[in-house]
């Protein structure tokens, strides 16, 4: 689907446009010089997982590490102790609830109960048979449901009270995943390969959950962010061929194509921005860097330019149409 942008200029007095600024012409030619600067590709802060004091930075300023090296340990003292003791408790528990649910009282109500039953039985045959009287059953059967009682009362106390158990268990297991989650916190890690770019904290420090510590950059590649006077945005594309001249001693420059642009306006810039994204291996570009960018146009693209910028004495008002995929 294609959308059609409109960008109306007034070109007027004698002062030069943003866009005639940028605008170069050579005997190569005309191109589009766009004022630049160095980006990490990747930069992450530092944070404090949790509230504590830092027992150990592991990390300076300039150190390389990889995604998953740990940097920062916070003070686990307590912690530790009190995943120890809730060990203990949750060991305790557990061992309480299998000698109740194998205590010999269950074990001695069962025997009395089958030793009325088999009384009852018993007796029941002798009666059938003339051997035994109607009292002596009777009290058999009293017997048999006064055992059978005395074991449901104590089968009903030990289920409460395994009950209870079962419930301080789970409590303490969830209380101990927690205290076991705030050790893992206590160790920092880094999130992504980079340099440690600076370090705010120091061993004694106490901070807070969330609290920055310090970042990381990641150097492999960097991203050369350029501002783009509105007039010139039609002409500055995905794909198209650039050269970077860096500002560095000695000078340093690359051949490349633009990566992406960004139709949200950049702070740093004030302007929509173009992204050249490039190879550091050597690391010689830093976050900062200054740069010029050169954008090679086509035919058709330099004779509008020539025509709207360069050769319009009476500064009329004209349109830019783009046409963006």
């Amino acid at each position: 689907m294609l959308g059609i942008a409109t960008l109306i200029f007034l070109l007027g007095g004698c002062a030069k446009t943003a866009e005639e600024k940028e605008i170069k012409k050579s005997k190569e030619g005309i191109t589009i010089r766009l004022e630049g600067e160095v980006y990490p590709s990747k930069k992450e802060d530092i944070l404090a997982t949790m509230d504590g004091r830092i027992k150990e930075v592991l990390v300076h300023p300039g150190d390389k590490v990889k995604k998953g090296d740990l940097l920062v340990r916070f003070e686990t003292t307590v912690t530790q102790y009190d995943i120890e003791k809730t060990q203990r408790e949750l060991k305790y528990l557990e061992e309480f609830a299998r000698f109740i649910r194998h205590s010999k009282q269950n074990l001695m109500d069962l025997a009395l109960v089958n030793m009325a039953r088999l009384n009852l039985e018993q007796l029941s045959r002798l009666k059938a048979r003339g051997y035994s009287d109607l009292q002596e059953l009777h009290n058999a059967k009293s017997a048999y449901a006064s055992s059978l009682k005395s074991k449901y009362a104590d089968d009903q106390i030990k289920r409460e009270k395994l009950h209870s158990l079962k419930e301080r268990i789970n409590a303490t297991t969830t209380e101990l995943k927690k205290l076991r989650h705030t050790l893992y916190l206590s160790q920092v890690r880094s999130d992504i390969s980079g340099f440690i770019a600076d370090l705010k904290t120091q061993p004694g420090d106490y901070v807070n959950r969330g609290s920055k510590l310090g970042t990381i950059v990641n150097l492999d590649k960097v991203i050369v962010k350029a501002g783009i006077a509105p007039g010139l945005l039609p002409f500055i594309k995905k794909g198209k061929k650039v050269k970077i001249d860096f500002l560095t001693t000695p000078p340093y420059h690359v051949e490349a194509k633009i990566s992406r642009v960004v139709m949200v306006v950049d702070p740093d810039f004030g302007r929509m921005t173009a992204e050249v994204e490039i190879p550091n291996k050597n690391y010689i570009l830093q976050e900062g860097t200054k740069a010029l960018v050169t954008v090679f146009l086509e035919k058709n693209e330099q004779k509008f330019i020539k025509e709207h910028f360069i050769e319009n004495p009476n500064k009329r008002v004209y349109e830019v149409k783009s046409k963006n995929e």
